[in-house]
C-alpha cells in the first residue's frame, strides 16, 4: 500500500459521531503528516471541527436529492484522493466512496454496503470507548492507538484554569431512551445546589426550551436556563464556564468531553463502554442490576424503568469526586 498523498475521511452526522471521528483524523495526520486530509461533513458537524489542526480542508456535504448527490460523487471524484476513509457507510456515503477512484476506499466490514470498498475496517470483538475504535478501524492501515490522543479535542472554546461554582445540566435528548425524566434533574439540581452552594445552568437546543424551563422551574433559587446557541461554538463557551456537566448519553456530553469539561453520563439504552471513554474526569451512571440495560432500543418495552428508577441521590456522589478535582475562581 503505497503512502497516500490526499486522503478524505467521511462522516456526515450526528454531532456526537464527528466528535467521535477527531482521534481518527489525528491518528492519521500524525501517521501521514505529508498527506492532505479531508473531511465531508454537513454543517453541525463542520462547526464543530472549525479550525482544528488536524484537518486541512472542510467539505460540508449538503446534497438533498439524486442531482445533488452526483454532483458530489464528481466533485470527489475530480480531487483525485489516494485514499477516502468511509466511517459512517450509509447509502450515500458508500456510492460516494464507490465512485470516488480512489486506489484505497475503506470501510465498515460488517455492513451490508461493504462491496462499496476495497479495504474493510473490522470492529473490536469487544466494545470499546467509539473514538478509540475508530482509530482502531485504521489499523490495516497502518495507523496505530498510539498515533492518536487520548480523548477527542476541539479548540472551538477555551477552558479557563479556574472557574465559577457553576454545574451544567443537559436534560434534552432526541431519543426517548436516553432520556433522563426532567424531574431528575431538577432534584439533581437542588441536591447540589444544597450541599455545594452551586449554580445551575440547564441547557437546550431548538425545540427543547420548555423542557429546560420545566428543569430551571422545578429546581428554583440557583437555576436558569443558557441562552440561545445558535452556534456550535456558542455552545461551547457555554459548557466550558461549567466545573461539571450532566447529560445524557447524546451530543452535547461529546462536546463537553472534547472541551476538556468533566462529565457525568446518563446511560440507559446505551453502553457506558462505548460512549464514555474510560478517563478519571469522565463518569457515568446508569442500573447496572437491570437485566434489560444497555438495550439499545429506541422504544422500550419495560416504562423506561432504566431511566425512571434511576435516582439524583445516585448520581450525586458522582458529581461531587468531580468537583472535588476542579478549582473555582471566589
Amino acid at each position: 500500500m503505497d503512502t497516500p498523498r490526499s486522503i478524505l475521511v467521511v462522516q456526515l452526522r450526528r454531532l456526537g459521531d464527528v466528535i467521535l471521528t477527531t482521534p481518527a483524523l489525528e491518528a492519521l495526520k500524525n501517521k501521514y503528516p505529508a498527506a492532505k486530509l479531508d473531511f465531508l461533513t454537513e454543517a453541525p458537524g463542520a462547526q464543530a471541527v472549525a479550525g482544528h489542526p488536524a484537518i486541512d480542508e472542510v467539505l460540508v456535504y449538503d446534497a438533498r436529492g439524486v442531482a445533488d448527490a452526483v454532483r458530489w460523487a464528481l466533485k470527489i471524484r475530480a480531487r483525485r484522493y489516494d485514499w477516502v476513509v468511509d466511517f459512517l457507510a450509509n447509502p450515500r456515503t458508500a456510492l460516494l466512496c464507490a465512485l470516488s477512484g480512489a486506489k484505497v476506499k475503506a470501510g465498515p466490514a460488517h455492513v451490508a454496503r461493504r462491496w462499496a470498498y476495497n479495504h474493510h475496517m473490522h470492529q473490536s470483538p469487544q466494545a470499546c470507548y467509539a473514538a478509540l475504535e475508530k482509530v482502531r478501524w485504521l489499523s490495516g492501515l497502518g495507523v496505530s492507538a498510539s498515533d492518536a490522543p487520548e480523548l477527542p479535542r476541539l479548540t472551538l472554546a477555551q477552558r479557563p484554569e479556574l472557574i465559577e461554582n457553576i454545574i451544567g445540566l443537559v436534560p434534552p435528548s432526541r431519543k426517548e431512551t436516553r432520556r433522563w425524566p426532567a424531574a431528575s434533574y431538577a432534584r439533581l439540581g437542588q441536591l447540589l445546589r444544597d450541599k455545594h452552594g452551586c449554580r445551575l445552568k440547564v441547557f437546550w437546543g431548538p425545540g427543547e426550551k420548555d423542557l429546560a424551563a420545566e428543569v430551571v422551574r422545578a429546581i428554583g433559587a440557583g437555576a436558569s436556563a443558557i441562552p440561545e446557541t445558535p452556534t456550535i461554538a456558542a455552545l461551547a463557551r457555554e459548557l466550558v464556564a461549567c466545573r461539571v456537566v450532566v447529560a445524557n448519553c447524546a451530543g452535547p456530553k461529546h462536546l463537553a468531553v472534547a472541551l476538556g469539561v468533566p462529565t457525568v453520563t446518563i446511560h440507559s439504552s446505551s453502553d457506558p463502554a462505548s460512549w464514555t471513554p474510560p478517563h478519571p474526569d469522565h463518569r457515568f451512571a446508569r442500573l447496572s442490576e437491570l437485566h434489560c440495560i444497555g438495550c439499545g432500543l429506541n422504544e422500550c418495552p419495560y416504562n423506561l424503568e432504566c431511566l425512571s428508577r434511576l435516582a439524583p441521590e445516585r448520581v450525586l456522589p458522582l458529581v461531587s469526586e468531580l468537583l472535588d478535582r476542579t478549582a473555582v475562581r471566589s
